[in-house]
């Protein structure tokens, strides 16, 4: 038993024993290697979904595609041969020409010019 500072006693702790830890080296370069196989497998499945999926697609778009034709033709009214209307429009007239009249020349008068009036206010 120890004493501590305060003063009680208290009794030894016991020894703490470590033991070596095993050599995990191996273990995680494995589970890495199979974490490498199943990604690559992974990787090729979905390229084998994706090519699968792309197949279908094509497919049905082409099916699509010869059903909006059809429906097309169904809808639309049966052709008939049109006559070309050619459609005249008449030439406008040119408009005549207007004679530009003289103005009339002004004579001067007999009378005297008038005197600007001038403001009553100045004079």
């Amino acid at each position: 038993m120890s004493t501590c500072d305060l003063g009680f006693e208290h009794p030894d702790p016991e020894p703490v024993i470590v033991e070596e830890a095993p050599d995990l080296e191996p273990v995680a370069e494995a589970e890495v290697r199979i974490a490498e196989i199943e990604a690559d497998r992974d990787i090729a499945v979905a390229k084998i979904e994706a090519k699968v999926v792309d197949e279908e697609i094509v497919a049905e778009l082409a099916a699509l595609r010869a059903e909006n034709e059809a429906l097309r033709a169904a809808a639309a009214p049966p052709e008939q041969q049109q006559e070309a209307v050619v459609v005249v429009a008449d030439p406008e007239p040119e408009p005549e020409p207007v004679a530009e009249a003289e103005p009339p020349a002004v004579e001067p008068s007999e009378e005297p010019a008038a005197r600007k009036r001038k403001s009553a206010w100045w004079g």
